[in-house]
This record gives structure tokens, C-alpha cells and sequence, in this order.
């Protein structure tokens, strides 16, 4: 029998040859981190949705926001402490600290990375200035204070500090951001400075320009992220950071209004935050971990 012709030669598998496009393709799934950036997005959408109807659109709700924030008592040492800290939450600081990000993104030559960062910082925080100013109104006579301008700040910036930072940073980058966004957004509460669902929306605001930015990130990266352990470890952290605040206010002197009737209202007034801060942190750093070089 004769040998088969060149033409009868089966194609080589696709897999063994050069990549399709410029970008080197993502080793772990075909869809790489597109179905989870887009569950992200919209569970980002869907609460601020939520936090927003309820708390500003019925009467049950703008009254039960307003028993929470009345719910959490403290001492005058521990507002004191919890408001200077909240000071240092400034236009300054927030320039500063985007630079840092964009310095570490670029001392590592990740561009993307870097653009990831600014896409985030200035896109959460221009849409909470948007949304409290122009497009959310009250229903009642007070002024619209959803979503929190301070919260955004710290959450934007700890999920942008989680993005650029090398996987080996993540796990002290990743605990930080959890405390630093729970502990500013749990603040303005106790300092009645916002309602919870002020904070509560900021942190879903983040949700959605985080989900933003890594697919930024992610369509402009050349390089193939390496195998990384433990991603799901080092993401949980940012849970331990946020619950490392309720220690730490504890430890200042917050406590209810009443130690026994209000101590559930107090709980339901500042968990959610810390709960949603620790999965905002968590959900970034694990498509990170997993999808970025």
C-alpha cells in the first residue's frame, strides 16, 4: 500500500500550533474569566437595585434604614477615633494612593494592570457622584446621601491595590482591603454619617466597576498567568479582614443602644457591609489570582 499523499495527511491539532491571536490564550478553561466577570457584574447591578428601591422607594424601608443607623451606639472616645481615621478619606488621598497602584503596576511592566486600576478608581467614583447628585432622588424632603462617597473611596481602592499586587502580596494586600473598605464604610454608619445602605450600595458600585476592570485587564494582557495554589485561600482572607473590624469597634467601645432590644438592629446594621466588602475583595482576587499575570 502506498504512503498517503500530502493531501490525505491528517491536519496537525490546532493546540500544538501558534496561538490564533496576538494574546496568549489562558491555560485553565476556553471561556477564561468572562462568566465569572459577568456574574459579578450583575450581582453588582442587581444590589444596587435592590438597596436602592427598598431603602429610597418605600416608606418600610427608608424607616428601617433609618432605625439601623439609629441602632448602633458608641462611646464618645470611639466616634472620635472611627471619625479621625474617616478624615484621612480625601481627594489627596485617593490621587495618592491610585498613583501607588499605578506605580506597582508599572515597576511589574503590566500596563493592563495599571489601566485596570484607573478604570476602576475613577469609574466607581464618578458613577457614586453621578448617582447621589443627578440620578437617585428620595422620596421623602431628605437630601439623597446613597451611595457613600467614602465608602467608594476606600472599597475602589482596596480592590485596585488587590489587582495590581503580585499573587505573593495577596495575602497581606487582600485581608487589608477587606478591613480598610469594611472599617471606612461600618464608620460612616457609626458616625451617623450615612445610612447602611449608603455603604451597602458604595460597595456594589465597586462590584461593578471591579468586574469592569478586570475584563480591561484581562483583554489587554499578553502574557499567560502561571499555575496558582491556594488562590481560593488567599481570596477568603478578605472575609477575615472585614470581620477583623467588629473587633477592633468592639474593642473601642460600640456597643448598642440597647444592649439587649437593638443588638440584632446593630448587627443587621453593619454584617451586610462587611459581608459584601469581604465577597467584593474575595470575588476580585480570585479571577485575579486565577486570570492575571
Amino acid at each position: 500500500m502506498s504512503a498517503p499523499t500530502l493531501a490525505e495527511q491528517p491536519a496537525q491539532s490546532p493546540r500544538f500550533g501558534p496561538p490564533e491571536s496576538g494574546r496568549p490564550r489562558d491555560p485553565e478553561s476556553k471561556p477564561g474569566p468572562w462568566p465569572s466577570i459577568l456574574a459579578m457584574e450583575f450581582a453588582g447591578m442587581v444590589i444596587l437595585g435592590i438597596l436602592t428601591y427598598g431603602a429610597l422607594r418605600t416608606s418600610r424601608g427608608m424607616a428601617l434604614d433609618e432605625r439601623l443607623m439609629d441602632s448602633v451606639g458608641h462611646s464618645a472616645a470611639a466616634a472620635m477615633r472611627i471619625q479621625d481615621w474617616l478624615t484621612y478619606v480625601s481627594v489627596a488621598g485617593v490621587a495618592l494612593a491610585l498613583a501607588v497602584c499605578v506605580i506597582v503596576a508599572l515597576s511589574r511592566q503590566r500596563y493592563n494592570l495599571a489601566a485596570a486600576a484607573i478604570v476602576l478608581v475613577a469609574g466607581a467614583n464618578i458613577s457614586t457622584r453621578v448617582l447621589k447628585k443627578v440620578v437617585i432622588e428620595r422620596t421623602d424632603s431628605m437630601p439623597n446621601t446613597l451611595p457613600s462617597g467614602h465608602t467608594t473611596v476606600a472599597v475602589s481602592l482596596g480592590l485596585a491595590a488587590v489587582i495590581v499586587a503580585p499573587a505573593a502580596w495577596r495575602w497581606v494586600v487582600v485581608p487589608f482591603a477587606g478591613f480598610v473598605g469594611t472599617f471606612v464604610g461600618a464608620g460612616t454608619v457609626v458616625g451617623q454619617w450615612h445610612r447602611p445602605s449608603d455603604a451597602a450600595a458604595a460597595v456594589a458600585v465597586c462590584m461593578v466597576w471591579s468586574a469592569l476592570a478586570l475584563a480591561v485587564a484581562y483583554a489587554l494582557q499578553r502574557e499567560v498567568p502561571p499555575p496558582r495554589d491556594r488562590w481560593a485561600a488567599r481570596s477568603a482572607l478578605g472575609l477575615v479582614g472585614s470581620a477583623m473590624v467588629g473587633l477592633c469597634f468592639v474593642s473601642w467601645g460600640l456597643r448598642p443602644q440597647d444592649h439587649d432590644t437593638e443588638l440584632l438592629l446593630a448587627v443587621l446594621a453593619l454584617a451586610p457591609i462587611g459581608v459584601l466588602t469581604g465577597l467584593a475583595v474575595f470575588w476580585t482576587s480570585a479571577i485575579a489570582d486565577r486570570r492575571l499575570a
